[in-house]
């Protein structure tokens, strides 16, 4: 006989309907769709950010007073903060879970901007005017 401890699931709720949003359906980096009234919400991105500065001001005070100064105490808490968020995340999600928001992709990320890669970039398109690719355009066709 196997026996099996399921993990309880968190259910998160739409706050703009009300509706309970499937979490088998959630995928991190793609909005997630509520089934009652179609928004695209996601996680909050200012949660992971304090929680990411409370793990490293624990990891400082707990460096700190264990003795470490100066770049050693630095170069702890740099190592430090992360494996305390990656350790602790988990739980601390289920005493104080984050709230979903409206979905905004980042487009500071310069690796999930669109890319566009053309050998001749001013080129026209119309097979009828002529080439355009080696003036600027806003200089003048030259007279041949």
């Amino acid at each position: 006989m196997n026996m099996v401890i399921r993990y309880p699931v968190r259910n998160f709720r739409c706050p703009f309907c009300g509706a309970k949003m499937p979490t088998e359906q959630y995928n991190g980096w793609k909005p997630w769709k509520c089934p009652g009234c179609s928004a695209e919400l996601q996680f909050s991105q200012v949660y992971g950010q304090i929680v990411q500065l409370c793990f490293f001001g624990v990891a400082l005070l707990i460096l700190y007073l264990l003795g470490l100064r100066g770049w050693k105490l630095f170069g702890a808490v740099v190592l430090a903060g992360p494996l305390l968020t990656i350790i602790f995340i988990g739980p601390l999600g289920r005493i104080v879970p984050p709230q979903l928001e409206p979905y905004s992709p980042q487009p500071s990320s310069p690796w999930k901007q669109p890319k566009f890669v053309t050998l001749f970039p001013r080129e026209n398109a119309d097979g009828n005017k002529p080439n355009k690719a080696d003036r600027p355009e806003n200089e003048p066709p030259k007279e041949v």
